[in-house]
């Protein structure tokens, strides 16, 4: 049984997100849920909503012992453009990254 959660517009760069999911990609849901509680990035937070919502979707939320990451991936999201304030009353502009998670979780190898 699969299940497969997205998340959207997310407010951090792919490649913050890319570090973390480099770490728990393959692993066991358990074992990923504790790596995410240590590891010091505050995209593990949107990570691991993302896993639960898969987990959920896949109808295995109370046991989720048997399930492990069967992928993950992140892809570019739209930029969210802002103007800073320059000297001489000039305008520079710069933008925010976002991105799209995507998040598959199964029973079987």
């Amino acid at each position: 049984m699969e299940g497969i959660s997205y998340s959207r517009y997310i407010r951090y760069s792919p490649r913050k997100i890319t570090q973390v999911l480099k770490v728990i990609r393959g692993k066991n849901v358990v074992e990923a849920f504790r790596i995410l509680d240590n590891i010091n990035k505050s995209c593990s937070l949107d990570i691991k909503k993302t896993i639960k919502n898969a987990l959920n979707n896949a109808g295995a939320l109370r046991s989720p012992e048997k399930f492990y990451i069967k992928s993950c991936y992140v892809t570019k999201g739209p930029y969210l453009k802002r103007i800073m304030p320059k000297a001489f009353g000039r305008a520079a502009l710069f933008t925010r990254k976002t991105a799209h998670l995507t998040v598959i979780v199964s029973d079987e190898k």
